[in-house]
């Protein structure tokens, strides 16, 4: 064998192995940031005096670290008015609890208080994203949390999330038909009274890919559409809440490499009229957002948004919040 052959079966299997390390590391960045220590971050790095976007005014946005429960992959978000914090679903079948730091109504920092796994039926660990891929949370009727799941596509309900949830009755195949692995129910806003659930794809023809659920006796199928200026971009529905007057606020969420991470958020007042807040594209700061959640404090309104950084080196965990000036 050639001298320069047995060097290659010698140290080649060395050099795929640090290939592949690097690669893990990149990918899942092992070494992010862990503790306390977040980031404050501008509306606008090129413009940090910037305060409105659209319709919004910016009332501060933070760099999530990935913290010891190695924080991240966060797609819902909700304002738990009963314990005055912010509840955070990951699409690996994991909850955090977060407790914004807000002088004078500015978000600065978040205390992440609580955090654990959802189960299944049976009280085992989901793991996996066959049928671990939670997406969507909202509050139930009935106390508790709705949530939903892609891939094996349904929606439970959990009296807490640290408890055994129960199914429900709402089927997304027979809502919307056949659904692909990532285009499942990743919008739930409100709760079985009057429900917004969104599947992630624009409308497909006369099939909408919204439906209103009203007491579970009547559907209605909506097509929501983004903002004209990310239509082209395919933006979809990534998350919604319904503010107490019933006015729905949904979330919009496109990637392409050429123009990278885009949002929208859009206001769906109870009449139907349509009202679009607020679109985010760079140079505004603007991630992979999945999440967002109505926050309602002696009469004024306030949005947060989150999001998702898939476990990936290039993408951050951003909490962002606003005010919709008036209210809805």
């Amino acid at each position: 064998m050639p001298l320069w052959l047995k060097r290659a079966a010698i140290w080649g299997p060395l050099f795929l192995a640090a290939a592949l390390a690097v690669a893990y590391y990149l990918i899942h960045r092992p070494g992010a940031p862990d503790g306390p220590d977040l980031l404050t971050v501008a509306l606008s790095e090129q413009e940090p005096s910037l305060s409105q976007v659209g319709d919004l005014d910016f009332m501060g946005g933070i760099d999530i670290p990935r913290s010891g429960i190695d924080l991240g992959g966060l797609s819902g978000l909700r304002w738990d008015e009963y314990g005055g914090h912010l509840v955070a679903l990951a699409d690996d079948a994991r909850w955090a609890v977060l407790d914004p730091v807000e002088p004078d109504g500015l978000l600065q920092s978040v205390d992440i208080t609580a955090s654990g796994e959802l189960t299944g039926l049976s009280g085992e660990t989901l793991t996996g994203k066959e049928a671990g891929d939670s997406e969507g949370l909202t509050r139930s009727r009935e106390g508790g949390w709705l949530v939903s799941f892609e891939r094996s596509h349904r929606v439970w309900r959990y009296p807490a999330l640290d408890q055994r949830p129960v199914p429900t009755r709402i089927d997304p195949a027979a809502l919307f038909g056949e659904l692909g692995d990532n285009q499942g129910l990743e919008t739930l806003a409100g709760d079985e009274d009057d429900l917004l659930a969104c599947a992630e794809r624009q409308p497909l023809g006369a099939n909408g890919n919204c439906r209103r659920l009203m007491k579970e006796t009547k559907t209605q199928s909506l097509s929501l559409l983004p903002p004209n200026s990310l239509m082209e971009l395919g933006a979809v529905p990534t998350d919604g809440d319904r503010a107490s007057d019933g006015t729905f606020y949904v979330l919009f969420r496109s990637y392409s490499p050429t123009d990278g991470n885009t949002a929208a958020i859009t206001a769906l007042a109870p009449d139907g009229t349509r009202r679009d807040l607020a679109v985010l594209r760079a140079p505004l700061t603007v991630d992979n957002f999945e999440g967002l959640a109505v926050r309602e404090d002696a009469g004024r309104t306030f949005l947060y948004i989150v999001s998702d950084d898939n476990f990936s080196g290039s993408q951050r965990t951003l909490l962002m919040k606003f005010e919709v000036p008036g209210g809805p």
